[in-house]
């Protein structure tokens, strides 16, 4: 049995190695948790600024969540971080309430700024099992592409990656559980979980693993994981997106992967919306 287990543990080595070789930009290759990039290295990724309260007499946004370009004036992100909030009273659903910044690597300034004409959230969307976690962001005027602003490549429908495939996932969340959000943009590296191996374990915690979620982490080690404030930002394998982050126990649990909204389950939707809503 000890020899089984230390053949897997030489075998995960073995990926993560392939995978820095490959995947990670060459000036960034330490993985243990996420390290500083810039949104050059990104450009796809958007953030998601939400309305504070009235300080000096002057409305503030801060970064709350991520969003993902995918044509010149929409971003898709995930429904959850756009819903009402009892404590504030504010429905995050209107676009009043919330900016987009493109192009900076700083979630405290820098790159454009654009204000939302549209939020739409999964029709389906459930709050309690974050079944359908996709939304919709329709900007108020056309994003000027650069080196720093892109549009995103996603996943075709009904495709998907195989387990134990290495990802990227990149955002300003914090850097580990309750910790602080960094002013940087961060990257860690994962790799995709067997449906079957998160479905059973998530049911310890009484959530439900369905078609529309995939599952990605470091299974029995931990470590490398998105965390608060990523939600929404873009799962890539290869230069594709093929999910969200939106939920998971803790943030880099050995037991519990994190769980993404898988992009090939919703084409059509996206598709659908970004026609209907211009």
């Amino acid at each position: 049995m000890l020899t089984k287990y230390i053949s897997v543990y030489i075998q995960l080595l073995f990926l993560v190695a392939v995978f820095i070789i490959n995947e990670v930009p060459a000036q960034f290759t330490r993985i243990v948790g996420g390290y500083p990039t810039t949104i050059d290295q990104y450009p796809i990724i958007g953030q998601m600024l939400r309305q504070q309260d009235m300080w000096a007499g002057s409305l503030q946004y801060a970064q709350h969540c991520a969003g993902v370009i995918v044509t010149s004036r929409h971003l898709i992100s995930t429904a959850h971080c756009f819903q009402f909030d009892a404590i504030s009273g504010r429905n995050y659903a209107l676009p009043k309430y919330w900016k987009v910044r493109l192009g900076s690597s700083f979630r405290t300034g820098g790159g454009s700024l654009y204000n939302l004409k549209n939020i739409i959230p999964h029709e389906g969307f459930n709050k309690s099992y974050y079944f359908n976690d996709i939304a919709v962001v329709v900007v108020d005027k056309p994003i000027k592409s650069n080196m720093n602003v892109k549009q995103s490549k996603i996943i075709q429908k009904g495709l998907s990656v195989k387990p134990y495939s290495g990802c990227v996932v990149a955002g300003w969340g914090a850097k580990e559980f309750n910790g602080a959000q960094p002013d940087q943009l961060h990257y860690t590296f994962v790799f995709i979980i067997n449906r079957n191996t998160c479905v059973e374990r998530y049911k310890t915690k009484q959530a439900v693993i369905d078609d529309g979620m995939i599952c990605a982490g470091m299974m029995d080690v931990g470590g490398l994981d998105a965390c608060v404030g990523d939600s929404g930002g873009p799962l890539i394998h290869k230069g594709i997106v093929i999910g969200l982050v939106s939920f998971g126990y803790s943030c880099g649990h050995n037991y519990y992967p994190g769980v993404y909204t898988n992009l090939a389950h919703y084409t059509d939707w996206i598709n659908k919306t970004t026609l209907a809503y211009k």
